[in-house]
């Protein structure tokens, strides 16, 4: 079980990461003329700030 734990860890961690590193937005819209805007939803900026507090919780043992 212990497994499967860690595993669950560094994939959310990589996830997390990969967030953080490549710009990962959940909205866009068009603007016009071509033009695409993106950007984050609050929903999804507390996602990812929920899944980084429960990576950090876990790497400190709280």
């Amino acid at each position: 079980m212990e497994e499967m734990y860690l595993r669950l860890l560094e994939a959310t961690k990589a996830l997390v990461n990969h967030i953080d590193t490549e710009h990962v937005f959940d909205k866009g819209v068009q603007t016009g003329r071509g033009a695409f805007d993106t950007s984050r939803s609050e929903e999804f900026d507390d996602l990812v700030e929920k899944a980084r507090e429960a990576v950090d919780k876990m790497e400190n043992g709280r």
